[in-house]
């Protein structure tokens, strides 16, 4: 079975970080926020690599950035969703829920209500509603995705170390950062029916570069990226790859160098016939969804 790689991107502005804003946040969100996801869409097109950009709806609602602190460009940007648009890559725009709230906080009435808000506006916007990513990868209440239209959502990252941060959060944490600092392998995942719903786990998060992250060598994530690439081609697992835009505000060129030396790499492999590039969505139909568990290849 072909290798395939997944690429998710999380577009929150400050609606990721709506109930823990900082001054230095919203000034972040207006200045570096836009040109950042400029500098991305150009990379996905000079490497012809599509992606699914998971949305928060309100983004697309001026009504929602109503007496929100800060800029209203913080809470508020169709212009980001039109560059997206017309970019030469053709990517899915997915949902990211309406307000980023978080669905394992919430009754299964207001999951109800938040993904109804976010669906109206898709459609409104005539954007597709097949893809969610849970915010903050929170997952709950999947009936009420299925109510509402949704196939396909993103799990939680594969591999111990999630596990063991579930578990014990504080030796999670540390063991969180000694992954990313250390060059293993990321593990593989593959698309897996959850009753109606397709899971698709995510396989490695492309850090930020701010606190202790900083000491994360560029060399270390590009071997991990490489091995999971690599891994994908030999095994025929899925290499997902997620982030924010936010994870390049600190060390921006560093980061967007790491992302271009990883595009480029893809799509030479996708161009000799070794992987195949998929969106979320596109699971949504796949044959090779399985019908239990993933089975996380090693």
């Amino acid at each position: 079975m072909k290798g395939k790689l997944t690429i998710s991107v999380d577009l929150e502005l400050a609606w990721g970080v709506w109930d823990e804003l900082t001054p230095e946040r919203l000034r972040l969100a207006e200045d570096a926020e836009r040109p950042i996801c400029a500098a991305l869409i150009e990379l996905f097109d000079r490497h012809a690599i599509r992606a699914t950009w998971a949305m928060v709806a309100a983004l697309l609602d001026e009504k929602s950035s109503e007496a929100r602190p800060g800029a209203k460009g913080c809470w508020y940007a169709p212009d980001i969703v039109e560059r997206l648009l017309a970019a030469k890559t053709q990517h899915e725009i997915g949902s990211h829920g309406g307000h980023h709230v978080y669905y394992d906080e919430i009754d299964a009435a207001s999951a109800g209500e938040d993904l109804a808000f976010a669906r109206n506006i898709h459609r409104r916007s005539d954007l597709p509603f097949v893809s969610m990513v849970f915010p903050r990868n929170t997952i709950g209440h999947l009936p009420e995705l299925e109510k509402a239209g949704l196939r396909v959502f993103r799990g939680p990252d594969a591999g111990p170390v999630t596990t063991l941060r579930k578990a014990v959060r504080p030796l999670g944490q540390a063991a969180n950062l000694a992954d990313k600092l250390l060059p293993f392998p990321p593990p593989l995942v593959h698309a897996a029916r959850r009753g109606a719903m397709i899971e698709v786990p995510g396989s490695m998060l492309l850090i930020g570069r701010n606190g202790l992250r900083r000491f994360v060598l560029p060399t270390v994530t590009r071997a991990k990226l490489e091995r999971g690439l690599a891994r994908a081609r030999s095994h025929g697992g899925v290499f997902h790859v997620w982030f924010h835009p936010s994870n390049f505000y600190y060390r921006r060129d560093e980061q967007l160098d790491t992302l271009d030396w990883f595009l480029e790499r893809a799509a030479d492999e996708a161009a000799r016939g070794h992987i195949d590039v998929l969106t979320m969505g596109a699971y949504a139909d796949s044959q090779s969804t399985e019908r239990s568990s993933p089975a996380m290849a090693s």
